[in-house]
């Protein structure tokens, strides 16, 4: 059974490879060496040193139609392909000095245009007109510090140096001073045994998932510090063209648009677990347990971000050398607060505050959503089954709802004439990709499998009821593989119009990332001693997905920071891929590391032990049977001490 289903998967595969490969073959890929430069800049380092008046601009040459030019026919021939850039759209980099005599006087800002439009009629034959982008000046990188938002980042982390340096001297007996919740709570030495601690989790069975979590964000991570070069100034722009035209690039791209769900994933799951062990030792059900969740999660999750968004909305505007740095602008002054209140993937989407971080506002809805649907479950669990099938249908009904009445894509096309000014302003990312409706289906997969695990370690005689885990695992398989290879059959090109094919295959395709991480989840908890789970549950992948929340929050300003720093177009190749990557990649740990041992234990320890101290005094003035404080989802932390557990 299973073996014609493989068989009938991989011919479908085939088919559809084949076919594919045969249209690319006939497509022409050396058109773009007869059409002009997209990006041409002067040398702006020689800019600024040869007059401290510099003036240096980026404009946007928009060439007009001439009929009679071969040149514009190759144009407008090769600008028709949506996954080409648009050739009738030049941008310069013009310095001032090098378009008109010192003597010549007038608009400094028309003379640019001016000189924009002459540099492609020389060159070209053809008539443009020109639109400034940004300029810049000396003005642009000498600006004075004082700003009220720099000056409190600064006491801030002054602030938090000298506590941690204090706390640690404290508690290692450098200073005689007696010891309090805040020194133990910052102390370097404690928080680098903790960071160093393999026993972080209570459910032992479940350490696996932990090595999961830091693929994942290792993946992430890797794809973020590469889709910035697409909308960067390259001198060989056709090398991503090149890329884009590649019969493996939509699944390629696949992958980049939905490894994130297995955070979602991961998130239902250990919602699911905790609410249901919490259950074991509290059957009574109160309303209390949702605000304990909500605090432990604010706990969680708020100093750190704070702390990050803090830096953009001051610091991170100083991370800029030259003209290419307005590309990759943050919203943190004007929008921070959406970030705050967890709503930033609705309110404000197309002007983000570190634009990754709409994962964390619908993760925390989801989060909500989640321990809501578990408190059902506990208080009428005779509809468990019910509310497991409602949410089944949700999975696959909502986001196909959403792709057909907007006339949306089916995933994100990573078409170049769209990516090259923002993704974020792509109808699909704003309505489908970040959306908590959109995301809820693959959450709740996640749950399911939390279910199912937590039956599965209660009642040992329910393995017999997985018993055809093996081969439902397979067909999951199939059903993944054979869903994103299709993608290579997707249009080349938006189609707005209503498509019901579209929007089945669009939301089949995102649950078929959900269906297959929760046999993986469940195949995986049922062999523990298989080189896999000790392969996830190495010691390394233990101590890297203690820093995953802090990869995940910081990794924006890393990336975007080192971009903006770049004067000059670059080479797209495998050097400068290289080169880019390994230098975020360690910055990025090395900041998360900082925020992880000296921000982010820190608060959650001194703010649990706050908790833990209100709940014992309401204990002692209204006797209550007390709890622990449950502790879940993608980023909670693990780290476990004798006042807070999770169960």
């Amino acid at each position: 059974m299973m073996s014609r289903y493989i068989s009938s998967a991989t011919a479908i595969v085939a088919f559809v490879l084949v076919v594919k490969v045969r249209c690319d073959v006939l497509t022409p890929s050396d058109v773009w060496k007869q059409l002009p430069d997209l990006y041409e800049y002067d040398d702006f380092e020689d800019c600024r040193r040869g007059n401290p008046n510099y003036l240096y601009c980026v404009v946007k040459a928009h060439i007009k139609e001439n009929s009679s030019s071969v040149v514009w026919k190759q144009i407008s021939q090769y600008s028709s392909d949506p996954r080409h850039y648009r050739r009738d759209i030049l941008e310069l980099g013009i310095c001032l000095d090098r378009c008109h005599p010192s003597t010549e006087t007038g608009n400094q800002t028309e003379l640019v245009k001016r000189c924009a439009t002459d540099r492609v009629r020389l060159r070209y034959q053809l008539t443009s007109s020109a639109r400034i982008w940004n300029c810049a000046s000396l003005d642009t990188f000498n600006q004075p510090i004082g700003r009220i938002l720099e000056t409190i980042f600064i006491l801030t982390c002054a602030v938090i140096l000298l506590t941690v340096v204090t706390s640690t001297a404290v508690d290692l007996g450098w200073i005689q001073f007696k010891k309090n919740v805040i020194t133990n709570s910052f102390s370097l030495s404690r928080n680098l045994d903790k960071f160093g601690a393999l026993n972080h989790r209570s459910r032992q069975d479940l350490m696996f998932l932990d090595g999961i979590r830091a693929i994942t964000m290792m993946v992430i991570l890797l794809c973020h510090a590469s889709i910035p070069m697409i909308r960067f100034p390259l001198k060989n722009p056709e090398s991503i063209e090149q890329q884009f035209d590649n019969f493996w690039f939509p699944i390629a791209m696949s992958g980049n648009t939905y490894t994130v769900q297995m955070f979602f994933i991961l998130g239902g799951v250990m919602v699911a677990i905790s609410v249901l062990d919490h259950m074991k030792n509290h059957p009574e059900l109160k309303l209390a347990f949702l605000w304990e969740r909500i605090m432990n999660r604010l706990i969680r999750l708020l100093p750190v971000y704070a702390f990050v968004i803090l830096f953009q909305a001051s610091w991170y505007q100083r991370l800029q050398d030259g003209p290419i740095a307005y590309r990759y602008k943050d919203h943190c002054r004007e929008n921070w607060w959406t970030n705050l209140l967890f709503v930033n993937n609705y309110i404000r989407a197309n002007e983000p505050c570190t634009q990754f971080t709409w994962y964390l506002g619908a993760d925390f809805q989801l989060f909500l959503l989640g321990t809501v649907i578990m408190m059902l479950i506990w208080r009428f669990p005779s509809f468990t089954r019910h509310i497991m099938v409602v949410m089944v249908a949700f999975a696959l009904i909502v986001p196909a709802a959403v792709i057909y009445v907007y006339k949306l894509d089916a995933t994100v096309m990573m078409i170049v004439r769209y990516v090259i000014n923002e993704i974020r302003d792509l109808e699909y990312y704003l309505r489908v990709y970040i959306t908590f409706e959109s995301n809820a289906g693959n959450y709740f997969f996640g749950m399911i499998a939390g279910i199912v695990c937590h039956n599965i370690s209660e009642n040992a005689k329910k393995l017999n009821s997985v018993k055809n885990l093996k081969s439902m695992l397979l067909l999951a398989t199939t059903f993944f593989i054979v869903m994103n290879t299709m993608t290579v059959l997707l249009p080349r090109d938006q189609l707005n119009e209503h498509s019901l094919q579209l929007a089945l295959f669009g939301s089949l395709l995102k649950s078929s990332w959900g269906i297959l991480a929760a046999y993986i989840i469940l195949y995986l908890k049922l062999r523990p001693q298989s080189l896999v789970v000790s392969l996830l549950r190495h010691p390394v992948m233990l101590v890297t997905a203690k820093l995953s929340y802090c990869v995940y929050v910081v990794q924006y300003s890393v990336v975007y920071a080192i971009y903006r720093n770049v004067t000059a177009p670059l080479m797209s190749n495998a050097y400068t891929t290289i080169l880019f990557t390994s230098s975020i990649l360690f910055i990025t740990f090395l900041v998360s590391f900082l925020l992880h041992v000296c921000i982010e234990m820190p608060c959650m320890s001194l703010f649990k032990d706050l908790l833990n101290r209100s709940k014992q005094w309401k204990a002692h003035s209204a006797p209550s049977k007390q709890h622990s404080a449950p502790c879940e989802g993608l980023f909670e932390s693990k780290e476990i001490d004798s006042k807070a557990t999770c169960n």
